[in-house]
């Protein structure tokens, strides 16, 4: 099988990622390839290992054999067909929004109001 071959994919995102607002990482929602057929036991030819590790079947894809199990622990959407040259794997971070901070008294607006960027190192 090759990588051009892997034309489904279904977006998974861990069920109790609202219990870690802070944590990008665990609030990740993930578009992961899907194998109608099973997982393969060893990578695809071509699968991209710099980018997307394959820790064997079941771990890092999904397959009607073990969507079941992804379920307990994940949010899975159906399978979809994409488009040719869609990435196997893609991750899309995000971190809950913080209240604002309260405007001390007497001043005009709130204090450390200013946008800052999401740590996806965490």
């Amino acid at each position: 099988m090759h990588v051009s071959d892997v034309t489904s994919r279904v977006l998974t995102q861990l069920r109790d990622a609202g219990g870690h607002p802070d944590n990008p990482t665990l609030n990740a929602a993930d578009l992961v390839p899907f194998f109608p057929d099973g997982c393969p036991e060893a990578a695809p030819t071509d699968w991209p290992l710099d980018t997307v590790d394959y820790d064997g079947p079941h771990a890092s894809t999904i397959c009607p054999g073990c969507v079941a199990s992804w379920r307990a622990d994940h949010l899975v959407s159906q399978p979809r067909t994409v488009p040719a040259g869609t990435p196997l794997s893609l991750h899309f971070p995000w971190a809950a929004l913080q209240p604002a901070p309260a405007t001390p008294e007497g001043a005009s607006r709130p204090v450390d109001t200013d946008p800052r960027p999401v740590d996806a190192s965490v």
